[in-house]
């Protein structure tokens, strides 16, 4: 080997292990948990446990339709994920989709259906794993709950907000 060369991989190599020293937040090694993660996942786990304290959240099946009827203004559903393939795993994802109420009472089971189909399209195109960490649904709108949810804790990610009123 030509000694232009031999000296030309060598630079390469040093100015590569240079860069993966100096690599800083954006550096290709894996990172190991901080115990500051930790903690907002406890936070998180204990906001999903008292989430009706936090937010007037009710489920579907605690809504009576004079209840939804009397409200007005928009409805919101929405689900925390954890999504899972072979090249990520993403926790802690925020899918919400948000609907006029008509005061039809169905408008929570269309937010949700929603939500089925986009996590249908999730699984078959970009995820293997789906888990549905937590779910609620509540009236007013999905930036006011994805905020009130994000206060609790910081690493909550928004994946999307759906319009429910467009039929797919």
């Amino acid at each position: 080997m030509r000694p232009l060369i031999r000296i030309a991989f060598t630079l390469l190599f040093l100015c590569l292990a240079i860069m993966d020293v100096f690599g800083g937040s954006g550096s290709s090694k894996p990172v190991s948990p901080s115990v500051f993660q930790i903690h907002n996942l406890v936070t998180l786990d204990s906001l999903l446990t008292v989430r009706a304290i936090l937010i007037s959240v009710k489920k579907s099946s605690d809504v009576s339709p004079a209840e939804v009827s009397n409200s007005t203004g928009r409805i919101c559903s929405c689900q925390i994920l954890n999504l899972e393939s072979s090249n990520y795993d993403h926790r802690y994802v925020v899918l919400l989709a948000e609907k006029t109420n008509d005061g039809s009472g169905t408008a929570f089971a269309l937010a949700r259906n929603r939500l089925q189909k986009e996590k249908k399209l999730l699984k078959k195109m970009f995820y293997d794993k789906i888990k549905v960490v937590s779910e609620m649904q509540g009236t007013g709108s999905c930036n006011s709950m994805f905020y009130q949810l994000r206060m609790a804790d910081s690493n909550l990610q928004l994946y999307e907000i759906l319009n429910a009123d467009i039929n797919n």
